[in-house]
């Protein structure tokens, strides 16, 4: 038989392929005492089309790179696509936009020029026989506006001055006064008389101002119970209201409003923290020029008139029994936030009233500013200096007979 052979021992050995006809043979059993001596082949793997792939580390690691290289190259083509697409629609929309630019005077010329021509259209009219000039879209709109703006007007007006009406009555009393004639008598009755068993009451009617102003000579050194702000000028006599410490101390500025507002309908109120009279420091006092006629406060209208206070002018203030005289050195309006108002100099002794202006508005703050000065010399009173006294008057020394 083809194929066969004797082995070292003289066994005949017949091949596999011969013994099954041409079929793959079994693997032959390994002589021990032949040597080995062929090379063990390369494990092959059939590929994606059945071909034989030899696992070569290095065409593997060619076909990777490879790879690698046309998905890269695929990646930058198209980001340069997307680029130059975003590039050119970016020019086509700046192009768009200096387009509408350069044609926005035109077409806002047009539009205006298009709506004044509807404007400036005679309004349908019925025919009533007789010739009338038929009236335009502009005629007709400037004739509503302005009875709407006047209806409007006159309402606020009506409303304005019925809520303020009390200070305006005050205002206008004073204004229409004629030749300067001015019945003081109610103030001079509050401004002396009001001081329980101060001073003795004075009656009568007071013709002019100067001689009202001289009256405070009979105003006593030494003052009521309570603290009392006297303007002779416009025939004041306020109680002075001093609201607590706590919400200053605090800086709870919402309290330390609420408290003011509180006080202000017991009369002028002192500020907290400003110097008190006599003292080195700003003596600062704030009043209504006009409040609300339904609030329960009785001096709703105390400072109304505190605009025609002058420099020169002179008021006291009656502060723990004693009186201080203070002479006005100016006047002017500032901003509600102006807070340099408050300002406490350390070498002078002056005073401020405040009051919010346009009367019946808080939109700015009327501030009179004034000195303390001596009573008998004028001259102004310096840091711990004391006032002259004035001379006890003797009212009974021209009468010879006493009468029954």
């Amino acid at each position: 038989m083809r194929g066969a052979r004797y082995d070292a021992f003289g066994n005949i050995i017949i091949l596999a392929v011969e013994a099954s006809g041409g079929k793959k043979p079994f693997p032959a059993r390994e002589d021990p005492t032949v040597p080995h001596t062929q090379a063990t082949p390369k494990k092959e793997k059939p590929g994606a089309h059945g071909e034989l792939i030899n696992w070569n580390t290095t065409d593997v690691a060619k076909r990777i790179n490879s790879s690698v290289k046309e998905v890269l190259s695929d990646s930058l083509e198209e980001g340069r696509r997307q680029f130059s697409s975003t590039v050119e629609e970016a020019k086509q929309e700046v192009k768009i936009t200096k387009e509408n630019i350069r044609s926005l005077p035109k077409r806002f010329h047009g539009s205006v020029r298009s709506f004044w021509k509807r404007m400036n259209k005679p309004v349908f009219a019925c025919d009533s026989g007789k010739k009338k000039k038929t009236p335009t879209k502009t005629k007709l709109f400037l004739v509503d506006t302005v009875r709407f703006g006047g209806t409007f007007a006159g309402i606020f007006i009506v409303l304005f001055v019925g809520i303020n009406y009390q200070s305006f009555w005050q205002i206008a009393k004073a204004q229409l006064a004629l030749g300067g004639e001015i019945k003081t008598e109610q103030a001079l009755k509050d401004m002396i008389g009001g001081f329980e068993g101060a001073a003795p009451r004075i009656s009568g009617t007071i013709s002019n101002r100067s001689d009202a102003r001289s009256q405070v000579q009979y105003l006593p050194a030494a003052g009521p119970f309570e603290n009392r702000l006297i303007i002779p000028k416009i025939g004041k006599n306020i109680p002075i209201v001093r609201p607590g410490m706590e919400a200053l101390m605090k800086e709870d500025w919402k309290k330390f409003e609420a408290d003011i507002q509180t006080a202000l309908r017991g009369g002028a109120v002192h500020y907290p923290g400003s110097a008190r009279p006599g003292q080195a420091g700003n003596f600062f006092v704030t009043a209504h020029s006009s409040y609300y006629p339904w609030d329960d406060g009785k001096y709703k209208d105390s400072f109304a008139r505190l605009g025609d206070l002058e420099p020169g002018d002179t008021y006291m203030v009656y502060f723990n029994g004693d009186k201080h005289t203070y002479r006005v050195t100016g006047k002017k309006e500032v901003s509600p936030n102006n807070v340099t108002v408050l300002d406490q100099p350390t070498n002078k002794r002056l005073a401020t009233l405040m009051t919010c202006t346009p009367v019946g508005t808080t939109l700015r703050r009327l501030i009179v500013t004034a000195e303390e000065i001596d009573p008998v010399s004028g001259e102004i009173l310096k840091i711990g200096q004391h006032p002259e006294e004035l001379p006890e008057k003797n009212l009974f020394s021209g009468i010879e007979v006493l009468p029954i």
